[in-house]
């Protein structure tokens, strides 16, 4: 399955290295320098590599690359390094359907099915707003996934993911509760895509990378070769 996974080059290892540490040793860190908090914590969470920029009103003002992007090559991390920011292409999405609503072409409050056709009865009364924050209650497209191969289960397609999502019955009732979900996003992709009358990667490249000037950024999945990506790891 092709899964919606974006790759940007400055700022997106990030979204790896949330450094979290008491006050008292994080001060006594940067008084050290920025260099000696980063080493310390990519040692202790064993990050191969990864690269930070601090942007200070749209300009970059410390951008700094550390380790290696690929153990198999032992290729540096460099300021075209790209890697995987993953959920955080949630954002790109949200942004997508509020452009959506500032057009007029979509309603906060209206069901989802009003714009996406062939749901279950319980999928139908959901709410954009409700798959926005997490709260529709509808079952998880990751339950249906094999981890430890990275795919889901089955022959690995989109069309037999989403036709076996389709049978499951809710999480719980819509609105009872947060529960973070891949599947809201999924669904929120297909409302942007039949909206646009296009495939949804297509419509965040036109309306949100170019005119932001994010050229190096994009979709693709693990099968994809992106030049200087920088592979994902997981410690097992």
């Amino acid at each position: 399955m092709r899964s919606p996974v974006n790759y940007g080059v400055i700022g997106a290892a990030l979204a790896y290295a949330a450094i979290a540490v008491h006050p008292l040793a994080l001060a006594q860190t940067l008084a050290d320098g920025p260099e000696s908090l980063l080493g310390r914590e990519m040692a202790e969470r064993r990050i191969p590599g990864l690269q930070v920029a601090v942007v200070d009103r749209g300009r970059i003002a410390w951008l700094r690359s550390f380790g290696i992007a690929d153990l198999q090559s032992a290729s540096p991390v460099t300021d075209q390094t790209a890697f995987s920011i993953n959920s955080c292409t949630k954002a790109f999405t949200g942004v997508a359907i509020m452009q959506l609503v500032e057009a007029g072409r979509v309603d906060l409050a209206a069901p989802v099915s009003r714009y996406v056709d062939g749901l279950p009865d319980p999928w139908q009364r959901v709410t954009i707003r409700q798959l926005l924050t997490h709260v529709s209650g509808l079952p998880d497209i990751l339950s249906i996934s094999n981890p430890s191969i990275g795919k889901i289960v089955g022959d690995g397609s989109e069309e037999a993911a989403w036709a076996r999502l389709l049978t499951l019955p809710l999480d719980f009732p819509t609105g009872e509760r947060f529960s973070y979900n891949q599947t809201n996003y999924v669904l929120l992709g297909k409302v942007i895509e039949r909206l646009n009358g296009r495939p949804f990667v297509e419509a965040f490249a036109d309306r949100q990378f170019r005119i932001a000037g994010m050229p190096h950024t994009g979709f693709g999945d693990s099968r994809d070769i992106v030049p200087g990506r920088a592979p994902s790891y997981r410690y097992v």
